[in-house]
């Protein structure tokens, strides 16, 4: 059934012509510097944000006992 689906896509494509080929690689490459644009300037790393070594680990500590402690707490409340 996939191979099927797979197939019916891949044949669609080999008979495109040559303006509808050219208007998938516009899209295709539109999105490819809507998302690199979007990864770069709006979800920063988190390196950038913490500088040293130190900090770093300790964010990573102070986030991990975060979530652990927000699921023993969820976890205690549906005990009851």
């Amino acid at each position: 059934m996939f191979k099927r689906i797979l197939f019916f896509y891949i044949d669609g494509f080999k008979n495109l012509s040559d303006l509808g080929r050219k208007l998938w690689v516009i899209i295709i490459i539109k999105l490819v510097v809507i998302f690199v644009v979007l990864k770069v300037f709006f979800f920063p790393t988190i390196h950038s944000k913490v500088k040293g070594e130190e900090n770093l680990q300790d964010l990573y500590v102070k986030q991990l006992t975060k979530i652990t402690t927000t699921k023993q707490k969820k976890e205690e409340e549906h005990e009851y």
